[in-house]
This record gives structure tokens, C-alpha cells and sequence, in this order.
């Protein structure tokens, strides 16, 4: 084996390297197996193109890395995606070569050459590379980090560390989820990979990675309040790896227990941290608009006034302690003077909003609003005579009964026009008895209601889809002071009336909020069925590197030839997962230097092995998966070259007489 490196590099790693090159183009200008087209699907087109505007960037939903290098070129040839993409080809190309250059290092020259081959005709990241994705890139970086560790152990330089540090650190603002991987990497190092390696380059290692990661942990801490090294996006992942449990373990698509993404209220979790609301105004906008507000907390009213933008008003509170309660409506007066407001009663209707972390539960204790917990504690009050809110009493007759949940019922339902209380029943029939209350509606969907209940919304079992009846009644909401017509309350300023106004829906405040509320869903959903979950992880750190595709519009792309598409990709991951495990036992004792090109195929599946995942976030380690694949491979072709009979042996063995010539 050589330790030494790869030395010269061998002409059929060069002619892989080749071939990803033309496969990338081909998949760029002639047909990709994919649906996505040149532009992707996380919108870093149109971020990249804000970037290059000078626009500062929009979001902390994803990391930063991948769409300011699409800002770079498209500030060089403008809006040419093919352009990027034709780059993005180019870079990937150099994967065989990095392959050959790390594995030559650990297993040997022949290995290499087989896992640079595999890689050079097979790797997904080149179908990837067609599209704007991240995956391309952080790859490419991510695999010459390992390689420049790998050259650093045996032959340790504080300079190969610190570069390839800095390159792991800029992996992670493609793929957040490496984060942490440096310390792994570093500690896996240090007890089981070279007895030659020192702690101060560990040290040196992990730091230049962290160096990458601390400017944006700083600008986002100054922008949201919240400490995010990379994007706030796991927060809805992991909401969704808990969506993936049991019946559902396939898939979160039909899993009932969606609807509970849509709050009950209108709230932030964020406190003392300012409130920015917005009018969206494309029509004639008013003279002059004061948001007037309040709290329940400090009842004096205090008056905002608007800021003009060529699309909105905007205004910005200050920030509310947690467990507040804020009012507000709108005072605008034309070019006479005259005064408006919205909603139509003013002061005594006010929009309501709340500043509470408690995610799950009923934050309306003052009973402004007819919402889902008035409708559940309505129905059981009318089926085990417990307390209800005053506001549950809609028929105004001091009973709770089932006529009050019909009449919630429709209050609450937003399909079509506001019809108000009374409007068309949406109650199909609804059935008590001493354990669950058990409510059908007229689309088939249904809500049942166990008697032992916490108050959280999420221990009510639904039934049916997102925007199903029983989805609207259980997440909707009314002001009580404007019933039985809410549409009636909204004053004569279209642009100020209720589903024009957004509160702290910008990115900065939007992002962080929602983060911390699918991590409260999410733990909610964990803590109702740990072991179940805890199984469901284990199912996917496996599932993760093998593509299984669905005809199920729901759970996964539908295009033209996906099918045969999603069964080709299936029995290429499997085969070369399972050459790949094979490879481990293989070269664990040939060689003895698998340390390297295990960790982070096992880092992978243990970082996000509990969250929303499918094959595409193992493209990064499929590389080092290859690497192991060429090692039976190459047994093979070694067991083969040795056994391969001779022209003219058997007539050698036969006379002794030699009739051919030994090639």
C-alpha cells in the first residue's frame, strides 16, 4: 500500500474525471433524471440574483454559502443559470480525482483506481450538479477537506490542518448538519486513527473550522436574537422526522396530525424583541395611519405612526415581555381629515395578538377570540357538563350544549365566504360517550376528544387533511366582539382589513419564531411515542442511502420517466451500499485504515437520522462509500487477474510443448 499519496495520477482517473465532466453537461444541456430544471428547488436562483443586486441576504432558512457563489457569477455574466451550472460541472469533476488522491492514501493505488471509476460513472452528485443545489459544492469541499486531514496524519503540518479546516467550515454553510463534524472527526483522531497525530492540530482543525462559522453566528445573532450558527430550517425538519412515525413511517404526507403546523392564534414566540407590522397597500394608500395599541399589561394606548414603502405601511412596536397580550387597530384619515378605523369599532374590536412561548396551549385566557379551545371545551361541556368560556355560549341560552358546537362549528370554518355563526352547518354528527367525544363533519373529516385532556391542542386526534373541516375548526379563530358577522367588523380601508395585515412576517422574526415552534411540535409528537420514534430513526440512518422512489404525488417528484428513473437509482444504491459494507470487514483487516472514510458515513445518519431525510442528504459521504465499494471490487478483479488462464497453458500442461506465448 502506498502511504505516500497518490503519486502520478493514472490516466483512467483522469478519464473518470473526464466522464463526470460529460455526464454533468449532458444532464445541464440534454435531458437531467431529474424535475427540477437549471433553477433548483430552494429557490437560490432568485437569491443569487438578489445577492448580485446588492440586496443583503433574505433569510436564515438556509445557509448563506451556496447562493452568495451563484451571487458572484450572475454579478459576472448576469441571469445565465446555464453558466453556474456549466462551473458547478467543472468542480464536480475533480470528485474522481480527490477520491483517488484520499483513497490511494488509505487502501492503496488499485483500490483507488476502482473507487475513482465508481465515482467518475455513477456518483448522484453529478446528476445533481445539474441544478441549482448545494449538494455539487459542499461535496467537492467537503471531500478535499478530508483529504488534506488525511495527508495532515501522516504528515502532520499545521498549515494542511488550518486548510483544511477552513474547507470543512465552508461545508457547513452548505450543509448545516456538518457542524459538528470537525470535533468528530478531530476526537476520532486523536483516539483511534494515527498514533502520529497531535493534539494541537486537532486543535487547529476544528478552530479554522469554527472561524468560518463565528462572522455569521454574529451577524444573525445581531439580526433575529437568537444564536444560529448556520439556518434555523431544523426546527422543521425534525417537526417532520416526528411526522414519519409508525403507519406513517414512510411518509408525513397523510399523516393526520399536519394540520397542527397552522397555530391557533396569532402570536410570537420571541419576547421583548420588536414587533414589525406590515399593511400590505398596493391600492391608494390613506393620507396618514397611526397603528394605535395596548396591552394587558400597560392598558395606555400609544400611536404608531405608519411608514409609507412602495408596496406596504409599515410599523414597528416595541418589544412585549413573554405571556402578553396585545391589541391594536388602525386610525387613518383621508385627505379631508376624516378618520377610519379598522377593524370598523376601533378600540372596541381590536385586532389581538399574543407574545407567549407556550405553543401548544390555550394563550387566550381573557376570551377575546372564539377559537379551537373554546370549540373542544365546548363540546365537553355539552357531553360531561365541565367548564366552558362564556364565548362557547353562542346561542346565549346559559347551556352548553351540542347547538353550541354546531354553531362554533361554523364560526370557525373558513372554507368560502365568512358566513358567520350562521351560516351553513359543517357538524355531521357528533358522539359522546364516557372515554372520547367523537365529531364528524360533512367532508368525511373528524375530531376526536379524549376525556383525559391537558389542554394542549395536539391531544385532540384528528382526522383528515390539512384544510379539511376539521383542520379549519380546530386552528381557526374570531374575535368575539365581532360576531355573529365577522366580515361585518372591517373597516372602509381594504389594504388595513384583516387578511392584508401581517405581524412580524418578516424573515428575521418569522424564521426564529417558527423554528421554535416546530421544535415544541415536534418534541410534542416524540414525547406521545419515544419508542416508536426512536425505531423510526433507526429505519431511516439506514434508509438514507437507499432511493425509493413512490408513484404517490404526496411523498415524492412525479415527472416524465420518473418511475424507471426511481427504479434504476434504487438498485444502484443498494448494490453499492451493500459492496460498501462489505468493503468495511474487507479493509478493517487488509488494511486497517478505514477511519477516515468511515467517520463521516456514520456521522451522517446519526446527525439526521431523526429528521426529515431522504438519499439526497447522503451525497456528500456517498465519495467515501465508493471508496469501500472498490475495496471486494478490487478483490475480485485481483482474484481474477491471478486466475485468468494463460493462452496455450492447457496445451503446455498437456505435451510440454509450448504453444502459445505467455501475454
Amino acid at each position: 500500500m502506498d502511504v505516500r499519496g497518490a503519486g502520478s495520477m493514472p490516466r483512467i482517473v483522469v478519464a473518470s474525471a473526464a466522464a463526470s465532466l460529460v455526464l454533468g453537461l449532458t444532464f445541464i444541456f440534454v435531458r437531467s433524471p431529474h424535475p427540477w430544471g437549471w433553477e433548483g428547488f430552494d429557490h437560490y436562483h432568485d437569491l443569487g440574483l438578489a445577492l448580485a443586486r446588492g440586496a443583503p441576504f433574505p433569510t436564515t432558512d438556509v445557509p448563506w454559502g451556496y447562493a452568495y457563489v451563484l451571487s458572484l457569477v450572475y454579478r459576472v455574466v448576469g441571469d445565465r443559470p446555464w453558466v453556474p451550472l456549466s462551473l458547478q460541472a467543472i468542480v464536480n469533476a475533480a470528485v474522481p480525482v480527490l477520491v483517488y488522491d484520499l483513497v490511494a492514501r488509505e487502501l492503496g493505488r488499485r483500490v483507488a483506481i476502482v473507487a475513482a471509476v465508481l465515482t467518475g460513472l455513477f456518483s448522484f452528485n453529478t446528476v445533481y450538479a445539474s441544478t441549482q443545489s448545494s449538494d455539487a459544492l459542499c461535496t467537492v469541499t467537503f471531500l478535499a477537506s478530508i483529504a488534506l486531514f488525511a495527508r495532515g496524519l501522516d504528515r502532520p503540518r499545521t498549515g494542511t490542518y488550518l486548510a483544511s479546516g477552513l474547507l470543512c467550515g465552508i461545508a457547513t454553510q452548505f450543509r448545516p448538519n456538518l457542524l459538528l463534524f470537525p470535533t468528530a472527526l478531530a476526537l476520532v483522531a486523536m483516539l483511534r486513527l494515527r498514533p502520529r497525530a497531535r493534539p494541537v492540530d486537532a486543535v487547529v482543525y476544528v478552530l479554522a473550522a469554527i472561524s468560518v462559522t463565528v462572522p455569521w453566528a454574529i451577524h444573525a445573532y445581531r439580526l433575529t436574537g437568537e444564536l444560529l450558527p448556520t439556518s434555523t430550517h431544523g426546527g422543521i425538519q425534525l417537526w417532520y422526522g416526528s411526522l414519519q412515525t409508525g403507519t406513517h413511517l414512510t411518509s408525513r404526507a397523510h399523516n393526520p396530525r399536519s394540520i397542527f403546523e397552522t397555530p391557533s392564534f396569532d402570536y410570537t414566540s420571541l419576547g421583548d424583541r420588536s414587533i414589525v407590522v406590515e399593511a400590505l397597500c398596493d391600492s391608494v394608500k390613506p393620507a396618514r395611519v397611526d397603528l394605535v395599541f395596548w396591552s394587558d399589561r400597560a392598558p395606555a394606548p400609544v400611536h404608531v405612526r405608519g411608514a409609507p414603502t412602495p408596496h406596504t405601511i409599515e410599523f414597528t412596536l416595541p418589544g412585549q415581555p413573554l405571556r402578553s397580550v396585545l391589541y391594536y387597530y388602525f386610525a387613518s384619515a383621508d385627505g379631508a381629515g376624516t378618520e377610519t378605523f379598522t377593524p370598523a369599532r376601533g378600540p372596541r374590536d381590536p385586532y389581538v395578538f399574543f407574545v407567549d412561548d407556550r405553543h401548544l396551549d390555550d394563550l387566550d385566557a381573557r376570551g377575546n377570540l372564539l377559537d379551537g379551545f373554546d370549540f373542544v371545551k365546548a363540546a365537553r361541556a355539552a357531553a360531561w357538563q365541565e367548564a366552558a368560556p362564556p364565548a362557547a355560549d353562542l346561542d346565549h341560552d346559559g347551556h352548553f350544549t351540542e347547538a353550541d358546537v354546531r354553531l362554533a362549528a361554523a364560526a370557525l370554518a373558513t372554507t368560502g365566504e365568512h358566513r358567520g355563526i350562521y351560516g351553513p352547518p359543517v357538524v355531521e354528527a357528533m358522539t359522546a360517550t364516557d372515554e372520547a367525544i367523537a365529531i364528524r363533519f360533512i367532508d368525511g373529516s373528524a375530531l376526536d376528544i379524549p376525556r383525559a385532556w391537558h389542554e394542549r391542542i395536539t391531544d385532540i386526534t384528528p382526522i383528515g387533511k390539512v384544510g379539511s373541516l376539521a383542520a379549519q375548526v380546530l386552528t381557526g379563530r374570531r374575535r368575539v366582539a365581532s360576531l355573529p358577522e365577522p366580515s361585518a367588523a372591517d373597516g372602509p380601508v381594504a389594504c388595513l382589513r384583516s387578511e392584508n395585515i401581517r405581524v412580524n412576517e418578516v424573515f428575521y422574526r418569522r424564521e426564529p419564531h417558527l423554528m421554535h415552534r416546530y421544535t415544541a411540535l415536534a418534541f410534542d409528537n416524540i414525547s406521545r411515542d419515544p419508542v416508536g420514534f426512536v425505531g423510526a430513526s433507526l429505519f431511516r440512518a439506514l434508509r438514507l442511502f437507499v432511493v425509493a422512489g413512490t408513484e404517490d404525488v404526496d411523498t415524492a417528484q412525479q415527472f416524465a420517466g420518473s418511475g424507471w428513473i426511481y427504479r434504476f437509482a434504487t438498485l444502484a444504491s443498494v448494490a453499492y451500499l451493500a459492496l460498501a459494507t462489505i468493503g468495511v470487514a474487507i479493509a478493517a483487516v487488509r488494511y486497517r485504515r478505514v477511519g477516515v472514510l468511515l467517520t463521516p458515513i456514520l456521522y451522517v445518519p446519526a446527525t439526521i437520522c431523526f429528521v426529515l431525510t431522504n438519499m439526497r442528504y447522503t451525497v456528500t459521504v456517498q465519495p467515501f462509500l465508493f471508496a469501500l465499494a472498490a475495496v471486494p471490487l478490487t478483490a475480485v478483479l485481483e482474484r481474477w487477474s491471478r486466475e485468468r488462464p494463460i493462452r496455450g497453458h492447457s496445451e503446455v500442461a498437456a505435451t510440454g510443448t509450448r504453444t502459445g506465448r505467455r501475454p
